[in-house]
């Protein structure tokens, strides 16, 4: 029996009024530029979490509290005022204003002088952060069409791939030549200059042009209308939960493995960075684009593909994961590859249809619905538990009791697997 014989009939995706034009791609480059340094700065202190936490003098449950619950908890949490901002005002501005915000507390890193000045910097840039991607993705419904926007989506997650190489790669070098700290001040400052681009040379587009949309959906909703509208479809539900059940037990595997090598292997920050940078990098540019493409083609027959291809993805993903810790040291560096190339096919295709089932003025908040929960349950808490549990079970070797941790989480990913599976029978795009 094949999946596609298991999706009930629905309804293929329309043909836009218009395609998207030169200056849309333009757009798009500019904003998955600024989505790369959004991945950068948290990524490059990940790669420096080993002399941070030797020189400020913190745990490993500490140190998952601000990479992880901390910091994805007042981003998840910031993201609804801001996103109900973005949908009011102007987009560009909203993203202009977060990134200038973000890139200054990224430099101010270099400063810190204790663990609660570094958590001070560290949820403030969580807090600007929410400007970005509730605000984007509601931008590129209204540059893109239905049929191109898996496509663009995954185009503009290859900002995730850009900024953790360049986080991991370039943070790895520089960490080791100039310190942590300059490397803080030296990756941090560059955001400046993209937001000045974007503020200047970026146009507001309309909303909704793309699409035939009433007035009722062109007109401003009320927060009670909001919540009500956002949540009261299954199908949106399912997506919200599965996400961020798979985005737990991934970013448990993503933001530990760097440590991991470095702890289990004896790797220097330089070393672990390049493996890393490519692997999450490299490859997962590669798969979002793959799997992005690849989505948008099936879904012209069945729209429901948005949803099954990134549960192909998972599933492919989790046993790799648990191999990973089994395997020899080299054969664990190809399940690292393989793994990054599933995960990298998840994220734009489900925040495509997201957005299939929202009106242009609620795509912001709508998204960051997903994002809370992609964040909170997800990274944030996904992250934050793998530490407290390696912390609890301990262990012989350097890396104590994290290969046990992180194997531990994928059993919530299943979980998520199974709330997906429901919002793709259930799926039908407004």
């Amino acid at each position: 029996m094949t999946i596609s014989s298991l999706t009930p009939p629905a309804a293929t995706l329309p043909e836009a009024p218009r395609t998207e034009s030169r200056k849309a791609w333009g757009i798009l480059a500019i904003l998955t530029l600024v989505y790369s340094f959004s991945w950068m700065d948290r990524f490059l202190l990940i790669i420096s979490l080993d002399p941070i936490s030797r020189d400020l003098h913190v745990s490993n449950t500490e140190i998952g509290l601000l990479t992880g619950f901390g910091a994805s908890l007042l981003y998840s949490l910031a993201g609804f005022p801001i996103a109900r901002l973005a949908d009011r005002n102007s987009r560009i501005g909203v993203i202009s204003t977060a990134l200038a915000a973000w890139s200054t507390l990224t430099a101010a890193i270099g400063l810190v002088a204790s663990f609660v000045t570094l958590a001070a910097c560290r949820f403030g840039i969580a807090i600007a952060s929410a400007g970005c991607s509730p605000a984007v993705y509601s931008l590129i419904a209204d540059i893109f069409p239905a049929r191109r926007r898996g496509t663009a989506i995954a185009i503009y997650s290859l900002g995730i791939s850009i900024g953790t190489w360049a986080g991991l790669t370039l943070g790895g070098y520089a960490a080791d030549s100039l310190g942590w700290r300059r490397a803080f001040v030296v990756l941090g400052l560059p955001g400046f200059c993209l937001a000045a681009i974007l503020f200047f040379l970026v146009r507001e587009p309309s909303r909704g042009t793309l699409e035939d949309v009433a007035g009722e959906d062109q007109r401003n909703y009320s927060l009670g209308e909001a919540v009500r509208y956002v949540m009261g479809q299954p199908a949106f539900a399912a997506i919200v939960i599965g996400f961020g059940l798979v985005s737990l037990a991934t970013s448990a595997f993503e933001n530990w493995v760097p440590t991991y090598l470095i702890r289990a292997y004896g790797l220097s920050a330089t070393e672990v960075g390049s493996v890393s940078g490519l692997a999450q990098g490299f490859t997962a540019i590669v798969g979002a684009l793959i799997f992005g493409i690849l989505s948008d083609r099936l879904a012209r027959r069945n729209s429901s593909w948005y949803i099954w291809v990134p549960l192909i993805c998972t599933v492919a993903a989790t046993p790799l994961i648990v191999l990973f810790f089994i395997v020899s040291k080299s054969a664990a560096y190809v399940c690292y590859f393989l793994i990054e190339f599933c995960i990298s096919g998840y994220s734009a295709p489900l925040f495509a249809a997201s957005q299939m089932l929202l009106p242009p003025r609620l795509r912001a908040v709508g998204m960051a619905t997903v994002l809370f929960m992609l964040n909170v349950l997800g990274t944030g808490l996904g992250t934050f538990l793998t530490g407290w549990a390696s912390d609890l079970i301990g262990g012989a070797g350097p890396a104590g009791g994290l290969s046990v941790a992180i194997i531990a989480m994928q059993v919530l990913g299943l979980l998520g697997m199974a709330a997906l599976a429901y919002a793709a029978r259930v799926f039908r795009p407004s």
